[in-house]
């Protein structure tokens, strides 16, 4: 299954670290986790994160550099684990 990151908004008094630099990721737009969603055919994410929650009020996260792997955010665990035992493709 093909998944796209998207961010859950958070409070300004909670802001989590997620940037490489040790930052937030978009000061002006705190997030509290990052969750994965399935990815449409078009390339938006679909209606629920692998965990359940609506991504209605979620953000698609802004792509990476190249590095392999996923950027290491603060993820939701429950994403984590399904994406983890989803099979690839």
């Amino acid at each position: 299954m093909d998944t796209v990151i998207v961010l859950e908004p958070d409070t300004p008094t909670n802001v989590r670290i997620l940037g490489p630099d040790r930052g937030p990721a978009d000061p002006g737009n705190p997030v509290r986790l990052a969750h994965c969603a399935p990815a449409e055919a078009s390339g938006t994410c679909g209606p629920l994160t692998l965990c359940g929650l609506s991504t209605a009020d979620m953000t698609l996260a802004p792509r990476r550099s190249p590095d392999p792997g996923r950027p290491r955010w603060n993820t939701c665990a429950a994403c984590r684990e399904a994406e983890e035992a989803s099979p690839p493709g």
